[in-house]
């Protein structure tokens, strides 16, 4: 089977490469090309930008492919442009979305047929817009929806508020391990379903050109519903780790971080509990068990492994300290976690620990003026 993977390298999609390699598919992952360091060998790189049709089209020249995974599009304007590319070119076009698109009610199990969508985050408009769209330009092709909840992999730690870049997972762990307190929002008890890259993997390759798939959708998620409270109270735990475990209103969190509060008002904060029914019936080879400690263990490991990947993110901990510190003043200061900080990382957690993000741009702005006189 020809697969094309839009993207190729994130999360999401790394497993779902390294799986269809595995089934003995001929892989082809379609980027930018900056993020292609670790790619096996037998997957076939197509360097183009999504957005730019010619280069994309150059990239593809006269090949035709059984499936189409689009991991890129957010808005419909997106998927438009992307779905219009392909879709004489391959037989399925597999669009992956989010279940965040499900509107949530308390101690709901959300099935593919419940309502949607969930307007309390743009994401969530954006993606479900996306999913309208493509039912609407491929009436008269195969189409699949995939909607994953949380995922995580060997490098992202599964938490709902993280640095923005993923492999600066490390700020989390630090922190506890130096003991220093960690917050949850409100009182920590809406549930959550986080699933393995893994586990995600196995559902999608398995609607591969699956006559079950054909213009359905899917959410394919864990069976393993905790609260967030136990999400990190596991991480904690392996980590042997006697930090403080801090709860905060949603409304004090996005004083400090307003660009979550999307996130947590159309998401974190709703319970998310799922049937998976439909996939396991379309895909019996799918049967994700309850691993989370296990799978936390591997990632901190792998951390260890690969030199603490990208290191410290010392803003986003400096405004976790912040926020912390109005309710739990103790051990909220500049820690080095890894040993090895610059003057730099110094500064940037001074300025963003004591200051607020207008004073320091105005800070920014003296700074730039001296400098030019």
């Amino acid at each position: 089977m020809e697969v094309l993977l839009l993207g190729g390298t994130g999360t999401l999609s790394t497993d779902i490469m390294l799986l269809s390699l595995q089934k003995g598919h001929s892989v082809y992952i379609l980027n930018r090309g900056n993020s292609n360091q670790n790619v096996p060998q037998h997957v076939k790189i197509l360097k183009a930008d999504i957005k730019n049709s010619d280069s994309v089209i150059s990239a593809i020249e006269s090949l035709h492919f059984d499936v189409v995974v689009d991991f890129l599009s957010r808005t419909s304007n997106d998927l438009e442009h992307t779905y219009i590319i392909f879709k004489d070119i391959c037989k399925q076009y597999i669009f992956i979305s989010t279940a965040c698109v499900y509107k949530r009610e308390e101690d709901q199990i959300i099935a593919e047929d419940s309502e949607m969508p969930n307007i309390n985050w743009s994401y969530n408009i954006e993606k479900f817009e996306c999913e309208q769209k493509l039912k609407e330009l491929a009436s008269k092709h195969i189409y699949t929806i995939v909607r994953p909840y949380i995922t995580y992999d060997r490098k992202r730690i599964p938490y709902g508020i993280t640095p923005a870049d993923y492999q600066q997972g490390w700020t989390i762990i630090g922190r506890f391990l130096a003991h220093k307190p960690m917050f949850i929002w409100n009182d920590g008890n809406n549930t959550c379903t986080l699933t393995s890259a893994k586990d995600f993997a196995e559902g999608v390759v398995g609607l591969f050109m699956n006559p079950k798939a054909k213009n359905e959708s899917f959410h394919i998620t864990s069976n393993e519903v905790l609260t967030w409270n136990e999400v990190l109270h596991t991480l904690k735990d392996v980590l042997n780790s006697k930090s403080e475990i801090i709860h905060i209103p949603v409304k004090e969190i996005i004083k400090d971080f307003p660009e979550y509060k999307g996130m947590l008002l159309g998401d974190r904060t709703l319970n998310a509990h799922f049937s998976n029914k439909k996939i396991r019936e379309a895909v019996p080879s799918f049967n994700p068990t309850p691993k989370l400690k296990d799978e936390i263990t591997c990632i901190i490991q792998n951390y260890r492994d690969n030199r603490y990947f990208k290191g410290i993110d010392y803003v986003w901990d400096a405004k976790v300290d912040r926020l912390i510190s109005r309710y739990y003043p103790n051990n909220t200061k500049f820690v080095d976690y890894l040993q090895m900080h610059s003057r730099r990382d110094y500064t940037i957690y001074l300025l963003h620990r004591y200051l607020c993000k207008d004073k320091i741009s105005q800070l920014a702005r003296n700074i730039h003026k001296l400098l030019i006189k």
